[in-house]
C-alpha cells in the first residue's frame, strides 16, 4: 500500500470491521485516519507544489469533506453500539464542527441528524433540536420534527406518536455501495429503496433517505472543478516553464520533458468505496421488551429485496433502543431477480 493511500486504506478497513461487529477495531482505524488527516492538513502545502508538476494523485488521499464527516458519524455509531453515549456525543460535536466551515462543499443531512440524536441521548435537547432543524432544511423529501427527531414523508402521519408504545427504536440504515451508484455515477441502484422495521410480524415503521452518496459526490465534484480550474492554469504554466527552460539548453531533451510532464496528467478518482449509496434513518415506537427486530429492504412498490434479523447491535439508553443495519447489494431490475438474503 502506498503511503499516499493510508487514509483511504484505514477508511475502508474501518468500515469492514464495523460490518463485522468489531467496533473497537473499526474505531481504532478511523481514529488513526483522523490523526493522519490532521498531519496531512499541515503537510499538504508543501506537497501541493509537487502536484503542480505531476498530478493530483501525487498528493496523499485525505478524503472529500463529506467523507471525513461521515467517518466521524460512523465512529459515533460504533460508540453507540457499545453504549458509550458520551464518546458518541464527542464525535457528534466533531461532526458539527466539520460542517461549520464547508467552503462551498455540500452539507450532509444524515450526519446532521446523527449528531442531533447523539446530543439527544446525553439530554442536550437544544443542541439536538438545532441539528434536526438543519437536517430538515437540507432534505426536501422528508419531514423531521425538530422537537422529537421523528421522521415522515410530507403529508403522511409519520411524525405521529403511537400512544400504545413508550419506547423508541432508532436504526441507521445503509443501502448499496460504491458499485451500486446512480446512472450518472455508475451502475443502477433503486434510489427509492427503504427499510421496513418489523417486530413479531408487525410493521413498526420505515426508514427515510436523508443523504444520497451520488448527490454528495456530484456537488463535491462541482465544487472541486471550480477550484481546480485555477490550479490547472497554474499547473500548465509551471510545466511549460520547466520544458521551455530545458529546451533552451537541449531541444530534444526539452521535447522529452514536455511529453513526460503532461503524460502525468492523471485525474485523482480515489474515493471511499465502501460507503453506502443511500443513508437512511428509521425512528419508530417499539415494545419495551425488544430484543430483536426484522428489517425488510423494499422497493417503493413494497417488493421485498432482502430480509435481515437484527439482534446486534441493539444498545439501550432508558426508553431508547439504538441499532444500525446495512444492505450492500443492488436492487434487482425485476421481480424474477429478487432474492432473500439470510
Amino acid at each position: 500500500m502506498s503511503d499516499k493511500d493510508t487514509v483511504l486504506y484505514l477508511m475502508e478497513r474501518g468500515m469492514i470491521s464495523q460490518a463485522a461487529g468489531a467496533y473497537e477495531d473499526s474505531t481504532h482505524d478511523w481514529l488513526r485516519a483522523v490523526q493522519r488527516n490532521d498531519y496531512l492538513e499541515a503537510y499538504s502545502l508543501s506537497r501541493g507544489a509537487v502536484s503542480l508538476v505531476s498530478n493530483d494523485r501525487a498528493l496523499p488521499f485525505r478524503g472529500a469533506p463529506y467523507e471525513r464527516t461521515l467517518m466521524r458519524a460512523f465512529m459515533a455509531k460504533n460508540f453507540m453500539a457499545d453504549a458509550m453515549w458520551d464518546d458518541a456525543a464527542v464525535e457528534a460535536r466533531n461532526v458539527i464542527a466539520a460542517q461549520e466551515d464547508l467552503n462551498g462543499f455540500p452539507d450532509d443531512a444524515y450526519s446532521r441528524y446523527l449528531a442531533g440524536f447523539c446530543m439527544e441521548l446525553i439530554d442536550d435537547l437544544s443542541g439536538a433540536r438545532l441539528q434536526y432543524q438543519v437536517a430538515s432544511q437540507l432534505v426536501d423529501s422528508v419531514m423531521i420534527d425538530p422537537s422529537t427527531g421523528r421522521l415522515g414523508l410530507p403529508g403522511e402521519a409519520g411524525l405521529r406518536i403511537d400512544d400504545d408504545e413508550t419506547h423508541e427504536l432508532i436504526c441507521f440504515i445503509g443501502i448499496g455501495g460504491s458499485a451500486t451508484r446512480s446512472r450518472r455515477y455508475g451502475p443502477y441502484i433503486d434510489s427509492t429503496m427503504y427499510a421496513a422495521l418489523l417486530h413479531e410480524g408487525r410493521v413498526l415503521g420505515r426508514s427515510y433517505t436523508l443523504s444520497e452518496l451520488p448527490r454528495l459526490r456530484g456537488a463535491t465534484m462541482d465544487r472541486l472543478n471550480n477550484l481546480q480550474a485555477a490550479k490547472e492554469v497554474a499547473r500548465i504554466a509551471v510545466k511549460e516553464s520547466i520544458a521551455h527552460a530545458v529546451d533552451n539548453n537541449d531541444e530534444a531533451l526539452g521535447e522529452l520533458i514536455h511529453f513526460l510532464l503532461f503524460a502525468m496528467e492523471i485525474p485523482d478518482d480515489r474515493q471511499w468505496a465502501t460507503l453506502p449509496t443511500l443513508l437512511q434513518v428509521a425512528r419508530v415506537t417499539c415494545p419495551a421488551s425488544l430484543d430483536a427486530f426484522t428489517v425488510e429492504f423494499r422497493s417503493s412498490r413494497g417488493q421485498t429485496y432482502a430480509t435481515r434479523t437484527v439482534r446486534a447491535p441493539l444498545a439501550r439508553r432508558r426508553n431508547t433502543f439504538v441499532s444500525f443495519c446495512r444492505y450492500p447489494g443492488n436492487a434487482p431490475r425485476d421481480a424474477a431477480d429478487r432474492s432473500t438474503a439470510p
